[in-house]
């Protein structure tokens, strides 16, 4: 089965969330410390003429649409979420994400595929075994990757904004 990273296209103008260091950051968001977090969380974002409340995030953390949740709770009851609120305070606008605590694993190497595409991942295929959605990591970067059928679930109700990769599973 194929992988994708997921993340926001680079066509759009994604929000960002001010006030969240210290929040909702790596080491806050660490599993072990799910139950200290507010099960409601809000943040002004930053205001940009062209940005588009799109259903993924990656900055500061990986976020999901209420859509994109309830796909992934279909495939997978059990992930653990964290409901953040998003204010465009200027345009009066604001949108519920949500915060998956998801299986960590570390991948096998990062190497220089064409220049068309950029960076090229590997991850091991005993690691990830048929899961659904997870996140990879080395220490200093980290990706969430989702399986094909999860990808094309959410592609099919006309989800905005979100760029995929493929990674290669050896």
């Amino acid at each position: 089965m194929k992988y994708f990273i997921v993340g926001v296209d680079e066509n759009y103008v994604a929000p960002m969330p001010l006030g969240w260091f210290g929040v909702i950051d790596k080491k806050t968001l660490s599993i072990h410390k799910a139950h200290q977090i507010a099960r409601h969380l809000l943040f002004p974002v930053a205001s940009h003429m062209q940005m588009v409340f799109t259903d993924v995030l990656t900055t500061p953390c990986f976020m999901v649409s209420g859509t994109v949740k309830d796909v992934i709770r279909k495939y997978d009851p059990f992930i653990f979420f964290v409901r953040v609120i998003l204010l465009d305070q200027e345009r009066k606008k604001s949108m519920a994400y949500y915060i998956p605590y998801l299986n960590r694993i570390g991948y096998a190497s990062r190497k220089d595929a064409d220049k068309e595409n950029g960076k090229c991942l590997m991850v091991n295929k005993e690691s990830v075994k048929e899961k659904i959605i997870l996140e990879i990591t080395d220490g200093n970067h980290s990706y969430v990757i989702m399986r094909m059928d999860l990808v094309e679930s959410i592609l099919r109700r006309q989800a905005t904004g979100i760029g995929l990769r493929e990674v290669q599973i050896g």
